[in-house]
């Protein structure tokens, strides 16, 4: 995170477009969620049904591969959403300074007791915390649909 000594305080109207370019970027983020699931399930619908017709579990697990990679596009899609979201409070709230019209989400956060450097960089980056998988978006949908997947696979 930047230090960000002496910044000049944004006028109502600067902070009202700031806030509106960060909502920008939650609705698009929550509009690219939203486009993952509806990609997701012909997906699912054409394994798993195939898998049922023909009895062949592999194509099952096919589906569940599938499932998998797009859960992990979707909880992706939710963090960044959230630290968008912890921006948008941060500058609402006048909480600390941002800079005006910044739409780096590190703004609004402390700087963090990172882990060791090489799990920072390949954990912090690819795999959200246990908080977004947990989510009512996330866990229910894709977890339905990893079980269903699973028993197809090994029913058939």
């Amino acid at each position: 995170m930047s230090q960000h000594p002496a910044l000049p305080e944004p006028n109502d109207e600067d902070r009202r477009q700031h806030l509106g370019f960060i909502q920008a970027v939650i609705t698009r983020m929550s509009a690219a969620s939203s486009t993952a699931k509806g990609w997701l399930l012909p997906v699912v619908t054409a394994t798993y049904g195939y898998a049922l017709t023909k009895h062949n579990g592999s194509i099952a697990l096919l589906g569940v591969v599938g499932v998998a990679l797009f859960a992990m596009l979707d909880a992706n899609y939710l963090r960044q959403e959230q630290a968008y979201r912890r921006l948008y409070d941060t500058v609402a709230r006048k909480a600390r300074p941002v800079p005006a019209f910044s739409l780096d989400p590190s703004e609004a956060f402390d700087p963090p007791a990172m882990p060791p450097k090489k799990v920072r960089e390949w954990g912090g980056r690819w795999i959200p915390a246990a908080n977004v998988w947990l989510s009512w978006s996330i866990a229910p949908f894709y977890g339905g649909l990893l079980v269903v997947g699973l028993l197809i696979g090994l029913r058939a």
